[in-house]
């Protein structure tokens, strides 16, 4: 996370005008060093001319995000200029509405090469930089809610669903090191990517053309879409949201809450639509178990035959190898570790606190919510833990899990599932556990 912007170093391209300037702004008012990139020269000098104004130490560069050279060519101008870059914002960003049918080859090319592409070469020629240098870092990605929400704007959503998914990638890619990352969805905010896109559309050849009698593209429909974005959220006030996430490692910065009723409907319908497709299928019977023994010490559990038992990966377990792994989609797994004991192990109740040590590695906001003594169906004393966390800072995970001492050994049976997956059939599992 940066706390303290004041000398760092930003690179925000799409930087001319709209949220890009907004941005620049932002990070002036606290600071920072920055590097402006746009192919909008004229305007590009105009923001650059201003920040120098306010004693802001500003560098500019003519780049077209779509041509990776040209980003590689940023990048470059970037470290020899100021020897570091702590934040990166892929804002760039076109238009680019029709329908499906009408769309040209060419204004998918372009639309994707500088919305989608744009980012994808920002994370190629910054992103290990980045890393590599240790200093606390952020990406920042422009999406929009149209990569939440499609609509009849088919390129543009399209690149932006992209750039989420693109960007959850590599949030769990960097979860644990010196960079951070934030998808930044907006709902409607002032700007002239409108009417931007609509000047550079008429310089490139072969991209669709809208007739004149569509009705946003009428005189009317200009003049009503200038009047809603004349009221729509300034850019200045988008870039304070960028800038709290950046200084919570808030990942998903939606600027609109209103519109959160709307992304609930498309996961609604989602989830209607897969209800519907399996009316009447018979459901996969989860009856059926196979026992898993173990000669040292003795002892079988029983689990379901749809988990698929697999080879632990050494990697994965630097200490104590599981003498069972059994995973079951989607993202359930079953682990058991049976080692020897000794008398300077600590005490059953204290296991879980290694269990959450060891998920600190890869995991955020660890809660043991439950660490009490149990009893298996034969007597023994056991204890059963759960800790719920989030994975990679980002999948809420609920494990269980029983710790038991037999014969000199500690026998620890773990499961591990989202959140949404957890119920009491996995917590008998762990309770089928028997010593033959």
């Amino acid at each position: 996370m940066i706390k303290d912007f004041g000398g760092k170093v930003a690179v925000i391209t799409g930087a001319a005008s709209g949220i890009g300037r907004g941005l620049a702004y932002g990070f002036a008012k606290r600071g920072m060093k920055i590097v402006l990139a746009d192919i909008d020269k004229e305007n590009l000098e105009k923001v650059a001319k201003e920040l120098k104004e306010m004693g802001i130490e500003v560098m500019t560069q003519i780049t077209d995000v779509s041509d990776p050279e040209q980003m590689a060519q940023l990048a470059d101008a970037s470290y020899a200029r100021f020897g570091t870059v702590n934040i990166l914002c892929n804002n760039a960003g076109v238009g680019g509405a029709g329908r499906i049918s009408l769309i040209t080859l060419e204004t998918w090319n372009w639309t994707l090469g500088v919305n989608l592409f744009g980012v994808i070469h920002g994370i190629q020629y910054f992103l290990n930089r980045m890393l590599a240098s240790n200093e606390p870092c952020h990406i920042v990605n422009t999406s929009s809610m149209a990569g939440l929400l499609s609509g009849d704007n088919s390129p543009y959503p399209v690149s932006k669903f992209a750039i989420v998914a693109i960007s959850e990638a590599l949030a769990l890619d960097c979860f644990d090191t010196n960079v951070g990352v934030s998808v930044v969805c907006p709902g409607r905010v002032n700007t002239n990517i409108i009417n931007n896109t609509r000047m550079l559309r008429e310089t490139r050849p072969g991209t669709w053309q809208p007739p004149a009698e569509m009705i946003e593209e009428s005189e009317i429909g200009k003049e009503n879409m200038n009047r809603i974005l004349a009221r729509a959220l300034a850019p200045e006030k988008l870039a304070e949201m960028v800038i709290k996430a950046i200084e919570n490692d808030i990942f998903y910065v939606l600027t609109h809450p209103e519109y959160i009723p709307l992304v609930k409907s498309r996961y609604e319908r989602i989830y209607e639509d897969i209800l519907r497709l399996h009316e009447g299928i018979e459901a996969k019977s989860e009856k059926k178990s196979r026992i898993f023994k173990c000669d040292a010490p003795i002892f079988s559990i029983a689990y379901p035959e749809s988990f698929i038992e697999l080879k632990p990966n050494p990697m994965n377990f630097p200490v104590n190898e599981p003498v069972l792994v059994a995973s079951k989609e989607p993202g359930i797994d079953l682990l058991i570790f049976a080692f020897k004991s000794s008398t300077n192990d600590r005490p059953l109740a204290e296991t879980v606190q290694d269990i959450a040590k060891r998920i600190e590695e890869r995991a955020r906001e660890i809660n043991i919510t439950s660490n009490e003594p149990a009893t298996l169906r034969d007597g023994t004393t056991a204890y059963e833990s759960v800790i719920e966390y989030k994975y990679l800072g980002i999948f809420k995970i609920k494990s269980i899990h029983l710790s038991v001492l037999k014969d000199d050994h500690q026998i620890v049976i773990s499961i591990y599932a989202n959140a949404n997956y957890y119920n009491d059939d996995l917590r008998d599992i762990l309770y089928s556990l028997e010593f033959n």
